[in-house]
């Protein structure tokens, strides 16, 4: 008898040790979520447009669901423009049932067309973050009116030289009824003297106040509407000399909902 139920006890000590055993967190394990619902889809922001009373402000709600809520320990959602810059983000630890439901508020700092971007990422309890899921809400102008290009800043003829390279600063102004904000891309596109596009179109032009760095970029002024692009023409020494002629240059504007400006076309002529 004694035998018998030292036996159970065993048995029971080993079940509860079994228990015990399957309640341990992996810590080391990453976590997948699942967008069960985000209620954001597209807003017409044409009421904002031109109204400085107006404070655009988007209030949005999701559920995710993730696969170890064991190891759970808080969700980030971040939103970006489509410049991918982060303009909100917040952390949520309340998980019931696997699910995090939640609320997040998104105010642009200015009047803004285009994708906002909710990335859903959950992390573990040692900070690991798991995989990411994203959801998309389109800003749009049903309003919309074109950007124009005012004005072009470019030479009427460039000589070239024989061994060392010349440089072209050229500048065109853009407006937009709808406010500077709504330009997205200033560019030209340029073709040579028998007609044929160059290789590179569209050549993009710059409006930062040459914060990109790169050695194209000759604003001087960031966000007032004039754009700057600095070319490089080739030595006649180069392994591919520029061909001598008349290049035409036409310049667009392009606003956040993808409409395009008149074209403004200038020559140049290259010569020797």
């Amino acid at each position: 008898m004694k035998r018998v139920l030292l036996l159970i006890l065993l048995s029971l000590f080993v079940s509860a040790c079994q228990k015990a055993s399957n309640a341990v967190i992996d810590n080391s394990r990453l976590i997948n979520p699942q967008l069960t619902y985000f209620s954001g889809d597209s807003v017409d922001i044409a009421s904002y447009i031109n109204n400085d009373s107006s404070q655009l402000v988007l209030t949005d709600s999701f559920r995710v669901n993730v696969d170890y809520p064991q190891g759970f320990s808080y969700l980030m959602v971040n939103v970006q423009n489509d410049s991918n810059n982060t303009i909100a983000s917040n952390r949520y630890k309340t998980i019931v049932d696997s699910t995090i439901s939640g609320t997040i508020t998104v105010a642009p700092p200015s009047v803004y067309v285009g994708d906002l971007t909710y990335t859903f990422t959950p992390y573990n309890q040692i900070a690991e973050p798991g995989n990411s899921v994203s959801a998309i809400l389109r800003l749009y102008n049903s309003k919309n009116l074109p950007p124009m290009i005012d004005s072009v800043s470019v030479p009427d003829s460039i000589q070239v030289k024989d061994s060392t390279a010349t440089l072209i600063y050229l500048y065109a102004t853009a407006s937009d009824p709808n406010g500077l904000n709504d330009i997205k891309y200033v560019y030209f596109d340029t073709y040579k003297p028998n007609g044929q596009a160059s290789t590179g179109n569209p050549f993009y032009m710059y409006d930062d106040g040459g914060a990109s760095g790169n050695p194209a970029d000759g604003d001087s002024v960031a966000n007032d509407g004039v754009y700057t692009l600095i070319v490089q023409l080739p030595a006649l020494v180069a392994p591919t000399p520029p061909a001598l002629g008349t290049y035409v240059f036409t310049f667009y504007a392009e606003d956040r909902s993808g409409a395009i400006s008149k074209p403004v076309s200038h020559d140049i002529k290259v010569y020797k």
